[in-house]
């Protein structure tokens, strides 16, 4: 199994000292970002719809096998739960193209109120688009036997997640594993960029079931979020030393015409 650990997104002013060099200007953090890092999950497409521009500047900030994956619009899974949505999924589609071989996943982030059933005649009106399905369901009815059947059947990705309030009882219903590490809401975004939270215990558990699953699915994504224990970039690396990778060593890189 290839694994990839990255993080939700790379422009965040906490990480300026801890993982950023000291005045570096935030058009440069993506360059730098990836050159530690091989994948990040776009998380400012949940908010808008990206532009042309957008992916263009992404593509060229970053090396050849570096990957993205992105998350539809709260517009496509959130106001319209994904009814009606075959155009809008596709000009999002479009927006990315410039990314090429670099965009790997959209991420289809559902509403907790989002059974599988209600979401089931949408995602089968866009599913054609997608080479490969990722949905994070956080309906409990997403983790029924029949949802689980549905999806294993179209190998449909269902996210594993960490969560607050959401019971995944982590399935296997595709040829690929996608993790969200994202925690709760209680640490501010001003904490953002040092470790208020210890959770390495958690994260040895994920490991650990990563690990079970090797030699059953082709690769994983797995993305980390500041809100698990304060500082993403931290507990990637983290999660990278407990699967026995390489620990990534950003400190004192202080040359910034180098970025």
């Amino acid at each position: 199994m290839e694994i990839s650990i990255g993080c939700t997104g790379w422009s965040y002013d906490g990480w300026v000292g801890p993982f950023y060099p000291a005045g570096m200007d935030s058009s440069r953090f993506l360059k730098f970002y990836s050159r530690f890092f091989d994948i990040t999950e776009v998380n400012s497409t949940f908010y808008r719809m990206p532009g042309t521009n957008d992916a263009k500047r992404w593509a060229s900030q970053t090396p050849a096998h570096f990957r993205f994956t992105a998350k539809l619009p709260q517009m496509i899974t959130h106001e319209k739960r994904l009814k009606g949505a075959l155009h809008d999924v596709e000009k999002f589609l479009d927006a990315l193209r410039p990314l090429d071989a670099k965009y790997l996943l959209s991420v289809i982030q559902l509403p907790p109120s989002l059974s599988f059933w209600e979401a089931r005649e949408g995602l089968e009106e866009i599913m054609h688009m997608f080479a490969r399905m990722v949905v994070e369901g956080r309906h409990r009815s997403w983790f029924s036997e029949d949802a689980v059947r549905y999806l294993t059947d179209r190998n449909i990705c269902l996210v594993w997640n960490d969560v607050q309030n959401v019971q995944n009882t982590l399935p296997v219903t595709s040829d690929f594993l996608y993790l969200r590490i994202i925690g709760d809401r209680k640490i501010p975004q001003q904490s953002f960029g040092q470790l208020v939270r210890d959770r390495t215990e958690d994260l040895r558990k994920w490991a650990a079931k990563l690990e079970q699953q090797k030699d059953k699915v082709m690769f994983a994504a797995v993305l980390a979020n500041n809100h698990y224990e304060g500082f993403a970039a931290a507990t990637a690396n983290k999660l990278r030393m407990l699967l026995g990778l390489d620990e990534l060593v950003w400190k004192n890189q202080k040359k910034l015409d180098d970025f």
